[in-house]
């Protein structure tokens, strides 16, 4: 684990540089395949897309630096059900925590066709070849896009805070987090998300909640760096 992480250490700038595709063995393949082929017998409606891991992820002073490595989501989903074994790759995700004028954070609750079925963080997804810019990732644009997928928010309405905080995720994961507020009550966003949720005919969520700074989840119902966000949120107001 990067130190600092594991309570939120912060980045003045995120640098995602895309390098070469990963490559497996072909035994390496056949598993990722026999995997994928498992899960989707239990949940057919699992997609395989593109996807990246990161390599030689660190700070590089006030910056937060890693290597992209083009994959699959299959090979990822493999990767994580083994536990995240190794110190190469690590999984580094993008999340818009969306914080409200009476001081909550929204959290969706994933859709039972998803990988992470029932368990509640901030609206947020993988980077994908959709925030692909020139050699770069740009975790922004994921965010603003996230968002406006699964609960139909557009961020340009929120504002910003500047830089990201970078939180472990239990091992090998990083979230890279950046703070939108709008000066909204959490009531006053709550039809309008659950009128776009309505509208899908299978929605991303299953749902969504506003949670208080104060508040903590249960670690089972929720992922690692959830817990980490609120404590500093509470911490900062």
């Amino acid at each position: 684990m990067i130190a600092g992480t594991e309570t939120g250490r912060r980045a003045r700038r995120i640098y995602l540089r895309i390098g070469p595709p990963l490559d497996l063995t072909p035994e390496h393949r056949a598993a990722v395949e026999r995997h994928f082929a498992a899960m989707t017998a239990v949940n057919p409606k699992l997609w395989n897309g593109p996807f990246f891991l990161f390599e030689t992820a660190g700070f590089d002073g006030d910056g937060f630096r890693a290597t992209a490595r083009p994959t699959d989501y299959a090979t990822f989903l493999e990767w994580r059900g083994r536990g995240f074994p190794g110190d190469l790759h690590t999984h580094i995700f993008p999340v818009p925590a969306l914080t409200t004028a009476d001081g909550r954070l929204l959290v969706g609750v994933m859709g039972r066709s998803t990988a992470n079925a029932g368990l509640a963080y901030p609206p947020s997804g993988s980077f994908d070849h959709l925030d692909v810019v020139g050699e770069w990732l740009d975790p922004v644009a994921n965010m603003v896009r996230e968002l406006a997928e699964e609960v139909g928010i557009d961020a340009a309405e929120f504002t910003p805070d500047p830089g990201f905080t970078v939180i472990a995720s239990g091992p090998r994961r990083l979230a890279l987090v950046k703070r939108w507020r709008t000066p909204l009550r959490a009531a006053d966003l709550a039809a309008a998300i659950a009128a776009h949720l309505g509208s899908e005919s299978d929605p991303e969520l299953g749902g969504f909640d506003f949670v208080a700074f104060d508040a903590r989840l249960d670690p089972a119902r929720t992922v690692g760096y959830v817990n980490p966000l609120l404590a500093l949120l509470e911490a900062s107001g």
